[in-house]
């Protein structure tokens, strides 16, 4: 927290909690490390995670890592682009095993990535397709219902 105004406003018990929670994004495991009773952790975790301060506090030091790690969007993207180009390596490349193994998994990952960073966008047209098709579909029948008087109905 480079902040030292945001960082005398904080409890010692607070600071702790965004150094934990730092850790591995843990609510509940940052409020234990931090010192809150186990007898009310959850909640004491949900309250002091929703403190304004504290995510303020959390996201500054979020930043800050960021920036002495020179990790940046630029980094994710070539960090992806990297695991997408060794996922998808056709020629054998020796596992510990010795073996070579598609990486399905990773390569999928790595698109997913790379697809969200440069606003490919290739899925959201179909799903916003459906939805309004969907939509459309439901907004006839009801208009069918309407017409629909049941003296109109036929004798069987």
């Amino acid at each position: 927290m480079s902040d030292p105004d945001l960082k005398q406003q904080l409890t010692e018990r607070q600071k702790r909690f965004v150094e934990e929670y730092l850790i591995d994004f843990n609510a509940t495991q940052a409020a234990l490390r931090a010192g809150y009773s186990p007898n009310s952790i959850k909640q004491s975790a949900s309250r002091t995670l929703n403190n304004p301060l504290v995510q303020e506090a959390i996201e500054q030091a979020k930043a800050d890592r960021s920036q002495r790690l020179q990790i940046d969007a630029d980094y994710v993207l070539k960090g992806a682009v990297e695991l997408f180009e060794r996922c998808m390596q056709r020629s054998p490349v020796a596992d510990a095993d010795g073996e070579y193994k598609f990486q399905h998994t990773g390569a999928g990952k790595a698109l997913e990535i790379i697809g969200r960073h440069v606003s490919v966008q290739a899925f959201k047209e179909k799903v916003e397709m459906s939805i309004e098709n969907e939509l459309v579909d439901r907004l006839m029948r009801g208009r069918k219902r309407l017409k629909y008087k049941p003296e109109d109905k036929p004798d069987k």
